[in-house]
């Protein structure tokens, strides 16, 4: 069986690329048939060029000649990457029995990132005093949306992190990796205020318990985590794009101590927003007196 080594296929490259050109005019007889000088002389191009007013017999269809030179050049340069460059041709064929569910994994990744990024965009904007209650409603169906898409993130995000890419042994010395788990965990845990305040509004409004429209106070509050969300949401592909090129690359640093501070950065933030929004006094909506009206 024959089985080359890099250096050998490299070479039978390399002789290809130099035997295609004169393959190529073996193969060529037209470009054999003309004449090699650069200038013709007048009977010459009479013979090759009849009067057209001469020639009053019906043409003749002319057979194409297939040019073999050019099909072989064609055929050499397909092959060519494929000799210099082996290792490439191995990766790609290691890498077909899983190509079709690591594209559906790295697809449901970037889609639920997307949803993501809408829904927190769809409270921002919603979000005001007095709201209506189909506002209301609208913040807890997107409010839902942006739960559901965080679990696909979530498990998409560990499915390219353990059965596809690069593999668990890459990611877990890459610093960047552990700085976009960081973020991830500032994303979920600043969005524990928004969803525990939509939670009690939604069921106050149910069970015809104490609720007020939203006042300026818990609107600005909620807008603002909006925005958080918004900034970790923008530098977490930063660091996607970072890791998967092994910028910092580092076996010095022990993947738990890294993983650690992002379990206590999680932890704390989730606590404490969660907090926040259970102590929130959400009280009545402000309104402006209107001073100096006419008697």
């Amino acid at each position: 069986i024959f089985n080359p080594t890099p250096t050998t296929m490299k070479f039978i490259a390399v002789a290809v690329a130099f035997l295609a050109p004169g393959s190529t005019l073996g193969w060529a007889p037209k470009l054999q048939s003309r004449p090699r000088g650069l200038l013709l002389s007048a009977s010459s191009i009479a013979e090759e060029r009849p009067c057209p007013s001469s020639d009053l017999s019906p043409k003749q269809p002319k057979n194409k000649e297939v040019d073999g030179g050019a099909l072989l050049s064609g055929v050499s340069l397909l092959v060519l990457p494929a000799l210099l460059f082996p290792e490439s041709v191995q990766a790609a064929v290691a890498g077909a029995p899983n190509a079709l569910p690591s594209a559906f994994a790295a697809y449901g990744h970037y889609f639920s990132l997307l949803g993501n990024v809408v829904c927190i965009c769809y409270e921002r904007f919603v979000i005001k005093p007095n709201m209506s209650d189909d506002e209301e409603i609208g913040i807890a169906i997107a409010d839902s949306l942006y739960g559901v898409f965080g679990l696909l993130l979530t498990y998409t995000g560990y499915l390219r992190l353990t059965a596809y890419e690069k593999g668990w042994e890459f990611y877990s010395h890459e610093p960047f990796f552990w700085v976009k788990i960081g973020l991830f965990g500032v994303l979920g845990a600043s969005s524990f205020f928004n969803t525990t305040k939509i939670i009690q509004r939604s069921v106050a409004k149910q069970t015809g318990g104490d609720f007020q429209p939203m006042n300026e106070k818990l609107a600005a509050r909620m807008k603002q985590i909006c925005n958080a969300e918004l900034t970790a949401l923008a530098f977490i592909p930063l660091m996607a794009t970072l890791m998967a090129r092994g910028v910092g690359y580092s076996n010095s640093i022990p993947w738990q101590a890294e993983a650690a501070l992002d379990a206590l950065i999680f932890g704390g933030l989730s606590f404490k927003y969660i907090k926040e929004a259970l102590d929130f006094e959400d009280g009545p909506l402000e309104t402006e007196e209107v001073e100096g009206a006419a008697p």
